[in-house]
């Protein structure tokens, strides 16, 4: 099965990066980081042609949440490649990132479809790919927000960080945390609009749910941003909001998606 070959490279991936971290004093560690680069080359590409074959190779096309999922994760993956090839400090956070998109590509549903999506065309497409790519990046923030916590809650409390050693400094942490939001931000607003031009009657389509608690994270985000650029919101603060906010996206896709085809036999489009 294609799924168990991704997640294995993307595993792989996590494993070598994480390792060339931990050895940075030593020669082999740029050969390991060479190597788990190339296997997350591997991983993206596979997970690529796999995608393809479960979503867009069939003649009807339909998004479940696993492969929602999947789709989000592929983007993560790509992300998280790019970050630690241009910045070799970001290796370690890129090592956990990887293997979030090898655990939900190990999801991809490649069985037959129960329902197929009515519309076609490149609107729907650009709100697709909108949407995605502003998961991805605050799925991405969510992740980095997490880490912070959890190298304030040790450092404060003065332990070792063990594992946690792998990720780089807060400062450095922090500040690609607001950049992952900013950009995510940003392209969900234009995911938000492409919906309330792109999508017709959006109300009478099982997607009130998801539009108002979409809405509603992107004025939990809106806030983050303003309170960081306007009081310097960060550590723990910032985290809550990051966090809530990514629930609420979380909600507003998955949450909304399962209740409306597990529970009432629906779905969206």
């Amino acid at each position: 099965m294609l799924s168990i070959v991704v997640l294995a490279c993307y595993l792989a991936c996590s494993a070598w990066l994480a390792s060339s971290v931990y050895r940075a004093e030593r020669h082999s560690a740029r050969g390991q980081r060479v190597a788990g680069l190339t296997l997350g080359l591997l991983a993206v590409v596979a997970h690529a042609v796999l995608l393809w074959s479960a979503l867009f190779a069939k003649p009807e096309m339909a998004f479940s949440v696993a492969e929602t999922a999947s789709l989000i994760g592929w983007v993560i993956g790509v992300i998280a490649l790019i970050g630690s090839w241009r910045k070799p400090r970001f290796t370690g956070i890129a090592a956990v990132l990887m293997a979030v998109a090898g655990l939900v590509a190990a999801t991809t549903d490649e069985g037959a479809r129960s329902f197929a999506l009515k519309e076609h065309n490149w609107e729907l497409a650009a709100h697709i790919i909108l949407s995605t790519t502003a998961y991805a990046l605050l799925t991405i923030a969510a992740a980095m927000a997490i880490a912070l916590a959890l190298l304030d809650r040790r450092l404060r409390s003065r332990q070792p960080l063990g594992w946690l050693s792998i990720l780089p400094s807060m400062e450095a942490l922090e500040v690609a945390t607001f950049q992952a939001i900013g950009a995510g931000f940003a392209i969900l607003t234009l995911a938000l609009f492409s919906g309330f031009i792109f999508v017709d009657d959006l109300f009478a389509q099982n997607l009130s749910r998801k539009t108002i608690l979409s809405c509603l994270a992107w004025i939990v985000f809106a806030i983050l941003l303003f309170g960081r650029r306007r009081f310097g919101w960060r550590g723990r603060t910032a985290a809550r909001w990051t966090l809530s906010g990514f629930a609420l996206l979380v909600l507003a896709y998955f949450g909304s998606k399962i209740v409306l085809e597990s529970i009432l036999g629906r779905h969206w489009g």
